[in-house]
């Protein structure tokens, strides 16, 4: 039964949220979900850019849906803004969140340009990151031109997070190291992990032949994960390699092609994406850098056996339970310690137990309509 029928929300996302094929529209696209059972009016405001484009399915969870184009000149060189929050700056969203007192949900740091323009509002945020910081990383792995273009983006968002930090009646953070930043910077912070949309435990026991590696490999950053992972790996297994996920560039895409053992599935829907999780022997998180919290471990929790990941991607809640964590030099042996071992029916009882303690997407959903 719908709970709140009377309360209104505009969500202002950085994206389209629809289809949810990678971390950040998976969150934002689950809590929509969650927040149109309980019964909330969803008024959505999202941008078109590169893929994503209008989907007809989001009209069945908002009550008005409005797209919007980024606007790349002059956003580019806004002096001492950041270009991921001027470029989503345009009049008709202005104009469209000026027409009420609805409450706003800013679903991303970058979402956030008119906030200033909203006073007397219940104004909140979804922390997808401590974004500053993700830039600052991206600048650290760049090169050149690019390196420099990151680095004056993670300046400008370091002053404009701190500055916005405590202009919200609640932020809403997503691990506990964002949610510790932000009441060090005085915000009204509750923490609020990934809305992930798995509601039922599905795990085969036994054992899979081989080992899955799972992320958007469109992205710079994954794409040199990948391949610290693959030089990693210890060289006496003799079980394929699987790659799953969104495409790369011809040239990335040519350097998985040479390698042996490999499987790559690009691009794959998310019924085969589950499949490839769930007859895995383990799925492998390995990270670079340090940033928000992985979406892909909700999967690997919810259906996958064995799970190895980077120590940068510790969710530092009771879910570190379930996952085998490795600093860099430790990959090999722990690999080989359970690539023949059999995920047992009392390994999925322990992940039951961990997974049912752990807050579902309709709880924290309710905790943003407290809000409202």
């Amino acid at each position: 039964m719908k709970e709140t029928p009377d309360k209104s929300l505009h969500i202002v996302t950085f994206a389209v949220p629809y289809p949810a094929n990678y971390g950040g529209a998976i969150d934002a696209w689950n809590r929509i979900v969650a927040l149109s059972k309980l019964g909330v009016q969803i008024k959505l405001h999202c941008f078109l850019y590169r893929d994503f484009r209008s989907h007809p399915v989001i009209r069945e969870y908002v009550r008005e849906v409005h797209y919007y184009p980024r606007v790349v000149w002059p956003a580019l060189f806004a002096k001492g803004q950041p270009y991921i929050v001027t470029s989503r700056k345009c009049k008709p969203l202005l104009k469209r969140l000026q027409a009420d007192n609805d409450p706003v949900l800013f679903d991303g740091i970058q979402a956030t340009g008119f906030h200033a323009q909203l006073p007397g509002r219940v104004r909140l945020l979804r922390a997808h990151n401590i974004e500053h910081e993700y830039y600052g990383q991206l600048a650290e792995e760049g090169s050149g031109v690019k390196s420099l273009v990151y680095k004056r983006e993670a300046l400008c968002l370091q002053e404009y997070e701190i500055a916005l930090a405590k202009s919200f009646d609640a932020v809403f953070a997503i691990s506990p190291h964002d949610h510790q930043w932000f009441q060090r910077k005085g915000a009204t912070s509750i923490l609020m992990p990934p809305y992930h949309g798995h509601h039922h435990i599905d795990i085969k026991p036994g054992q899979g032949d081989y080992i899955l590696y799972q992320g958007d490999l469109s992205i710079e950053i994954n794409q040199a994960a990948l391949l610290d992972l693959l030089a990693r790996l210890p060289k006496e297994i003799n079980v394929p390699i699987v790659v799953a996920g969104r495409s790369g560039n011809k040239a990335f895409e040519a350097i998985l092609a040479e390698k042996d053992n490999i499987q790559r599935k690009a691009d794959v829907s998310d019924n085969e994406m589950m499949e490839w999780v769930r007859n895995a022997q383990m799925t492998i998180i390995h990270s670079l850098h340090l940033a928000g919290m992985k979406l892909k471990l909700f999967t690997a929790l919810y259906h996958g056996r064995y799970i190895l990941a980077s120590e940068n991607c510790k969710t530092n809640t009771p879910l570190d339970r379930s996952i085998q964590y490795y600093a860099p030099g430790e990959l090999s042996a722990l690999v080989l310690r359970y690539i023949h071992r059999a995920f047992t029916t009392a390994d999925i009882q322990e992940r039951t137990e961990v997974l049912q303690a752990h807050p579902d997407d309709m709880e924290m959903a309710k905790e943003i309509v407290r809000y409202l």
